[in-house]
C-alpha cells in the first residue's frame, strides 16, 4: 500500500502546486500574463477527460501494469517540464503528467480496494483522501521552497524522481510476487472506443467552455457555439451507451440512486471548494494585502482539518452509510459559507480561520462518503471506470463553481476597499452561492440515508421470517 500511497501523493502535489510556481515560469519562459491560466489547463482539463477512460482500461487489462505505466508517464511529463526551455515544450510536459495522472489515480484505487475487505472501504478511502490533502498542503510549501532555493525546474524534476524511484521499487516488488505475470485468457468485455471518444470530446469542450467563460462572456459565439456542442455530444454519448453491447459507462449503473446521488454529492462538494479557494486567496492578497507566503499559511486551517478527519469521515460512511455524514459535512459547510459571507475589510483573522476549518471538517465528512456511495454500487471489475467518473465529475464541479464564483467576484467586487464596512461586495454573493449549493448535497444525503434505513429495515424483516421458518 506505501508505493499506491506515495503515488497519489506525488500526483495531488504535481496538481496543487503549479500555481505558487506560476511568476517564476512567467519571468524565465517571457510568459505573457495571459497564458499562465494554460499552464494550469494543460494539466487539468486533459486529466478530466481522460481520468474514466483510463480507468476503464484499467479494469480490462489489469490496474497493476496501468498504475506503474501512470507513474513513469508522469515522471516522463515532469521531467520534460523540468527542462523546458519554452512554453510550448512546457505545455507538452503537462499533458504528458495529465496522462500518467490519469492513469495513476483510478488505477491505484482499484489495487487498494482490491486489498480491502468490503465493511472497510470507509477507513481505507478516508486513508486515501487525507493522503490527498496532505499532499495538497504540502505540495505548494514543498515546491515553493524549491523555487526559492534553486528554480522552478526543480519542483518538477523532485517528482520526476520520485515517480522514477516508484517506478523501480513497486514494479521490482509486483514482478517478485508474480502480480505483473498474465494471467490465462479469459472472456473479457469489449472496450467501447466510440462512446470514450465521444465522452473525452464532450468533457474537453465542457472545461475549455467553462475556462474561457469569465473572459469571453456569453454573448460569445465561441461560447453558444460550444455550449452547443456539449449539449449535442453529451446527447450522443447517452445514446451510444444504451446502444452498445459493453458501454463504457451502463445507464444501468447511472439508474442507481447510490451511484448517481454519490455523483451529485461529489459534483457539489467541489463546486463549493473550487469557490471558496478561488475568493479567499484573492481576500487576503488584494483585500488584505498580503504576499503569496502569508496567504498560503492564513489557508491551512482547511486543508487542515480536511487531513485530519477525512478517515473520520470514511469510518462514520462504514458505519451509517454515506448519507448522514453527507447530510452533516454539507451542513457544516453551509454554516462555514454564511459565516465566511459576513467578512468584511477589517474581520479579525480567528473569525475567518474558524469558518476555513468549519468548511474543510465538512468537506472531510462529505468526500469520502461520497466516493463511498458511488464504490458500493459496482463490482470489482468495474472500480476503475467508477472512480475515473467520480472524479471527471469533481473536476467538473471544481470548474463550474470557480467559473460561477469567478463570474460574480470580478462583477461586483468594489474598485476600491478604503472605507468599506460590513460584508465586502462580490466575496458575501460567491459565498452564499457556495451555501445556497450545500442545499441540494444535503438532500441528496438525506435521501441516502433514507434508502440506507429501508434496506436495514427489509433486511431485519427478512431476518425474522427465516428465523420463524
Amino acid at each position: 500500500m506505501f508505493f499506491i500511497f506515495a503515488a497519489f501523493f506525488l500526483s495531488i502535489m504535481n496538481l496543487t502546486s503549479i500555481k505558487i510556481l506560476l511568476p517564476e515560469i512567467m519571468i524565465d519562459l517571457s510568459v505573457e500574463l495571459n497564458w499562465l491560466t494554460w499552464v494550469v489547463n494543460a494539466y487539468t482539463i486533459p486529466l478530466a477527460a481522460l481520468i474514466p477512460i483510463a480507468g476503464r482500461i484499467g479494469d480490462l487489462h489489469g490496474p497493476k501494469r496501468f498504475f506503474l505505466a501512470g507513474i513513469f508517464t508522469l515522471g516522463l511529463g515532469s521531467l520534460i517540464c523540468g527542462v523546458s526551455l519554452n512554453l510550448e515544450l512546457l505545455f507538452a510536459g503537462r499533458v504528458v503528467q495529465a496522462l500518467g495522472a490519469a492513469m495513476l489515480v483510478p488505477n491505484s484505487l482499484s489495487i487498494l480496494l482490491a486489498q480491502t475487505s468490503e465493511d472497510q472501504r470507509g477507513r481505507v478511502l478516508g486513508i486515501w483522501a487525507s493522503i490527498g490533502a496532505s499532499g495538497a498542503v504540502i505540495g505548494p510549501v514543498v515546491s515553493g521552497s524549491l523555487a526559492d532555493l534553486l528554480s522552478w525546474r526543480g519542483a518538477f524534476l523532485i517528482i520526476a524522481f520520485f515517480s522514477l524511484i516508484i517506478v523501480i521499487a513497486a514494479g521490482r516488488k509486483m514482478l517478485a510476487n508474480g502480480e505483473l505475470q498474465k494471467t490465462a485468457k479469459e472472456e473479457k468485455p469489449g472496450f467501447d472506443l466510440l462512446g470514450a471518444l465521444v465522452l473525452m470530446s464532450t468533457i474537453t469542450i465542457l472545461l475549455l467552455g467553462s475556462t474561457l467563460l469569465p473572459d469571453l462572456g456569453w454573448e460569445s459565439s465561441w461560447i453558444q457555439i460550444s455550449a452547443a456542442a456539449f449539449i449535442i455530444l453529451f446527447i450522443a454519448f447517452y445514446r451510444i451507451e444504451k446502444q452498445v453491447k459493453d458501454p463504457l459507462l451502463s445507464p444501468i449503473l447511472m439508474r442507481k440512486p447510490q451511484f448517481s446521488l454519490g455523483l451529485i454529492a461529489g459534483f457539489l462538494e467541489h463546486f463549493v471548494a473550487s469557490g471558496t479557494l478561488f475568493i479567499m486567496p484573492i481576500y487576503f492578497n488584494v483585500v488584505q494585502g498580503y504576499g503569496a507566503a502569508y496567504t498560503a499559511l492564513f489557508l491551512t486551517p482547511a486543508a487542515v482539518t480536511v487531513t485530519l478527519f477525512s478517515p473520520l469521515g470514511g469510518r462514520l460512511s462504514d458505519r451509517f452509510g454515506p448519507g448522514l455524514p453527507i447530510v452533516g459535512g454539507m451542513t457544516l459547510r453551509l454554516i462555514s459559507l454564511v459565516m465566511l459571507s459576513l467578512i468584511s475589510v477589517d474581520m479579525v483573522y480567528p473569525y475567518i480561520a474558524a469558518g476555513l476549518a468549519l468548511n474543510g471538517l465538512g468537506f472531510a465528512l462529505t468526500s469520502t462518503p461520497a466516493l463511498h456511495s458511488v464504490l458500493s454500487t459496482v463490482s470489482s471489475r468495474e472500480n476503475g471506470i467508477a472512480s475515473g467518473v467520480h472524479n471527471m465529475v469533481r473536476f467538473t464541479g471544481a470548474a463550474a463553481g470557480t467559473t460561477l464564483g469567478g463570474i460574480i467576484l470580478y462583477a461586483l467586487i468594489p474598485e476600491t476597499f478604503a472605507g468599506l464596512s460590513g460584508p465586502i461586495p462580490g466575496f458575501r454573493e460567491t459565498c452564499l452561492l457556495g451555501a445556497a449549493a450545500c442545499l441540494p448535497g444535503i438532500a441528496a444525503g438525506a435521501y441516502l440515508a433514507i434508502l440506507r434505513f429501508r434496506d436495514s429495515v427489509n433486511l431485519a424483516a427478512d431476518s425474522t421470517i427465516t428465523s420463524g421458518k
